[in-house]
């Protein structure tokens, strides 16, 4: 579900729209009340929402890379 989520980001903002994926899933209390919010049939389960739209601004990207961050285990 997170890969095919993501698949969708990318192709918001290919198309040049904005996006924000809300995760919702493994918090039952977070599930429960979004099926209930949607209405959604008892064999639904909700994994995450994601919302788009054309952004209202735009800002510049911003390399979060953090080189320090990266660590490799050798055998």
């Amino acid at each position: 579900m997170a890969i095919a989520q993501q698949n969708i980001w990318l192709e918001t903002d290919a198309l040049g729209l904005g996006g924000v994926w809300f995760g919702i899933a493994p918090m039952e209390d977070r599930m429960e009340e979004v099926h209930s919010l949607l209405e959604l049939p008892e064999n639904v389960k909700v994994f995450s929402m994601f919302a788009l739209g054309y952004p209202a601004e735009t800002r510049p990207k911003q390399n979060r890379f953090v080189p320090e961050r990266i660590h490799f285990i050798e055998n």
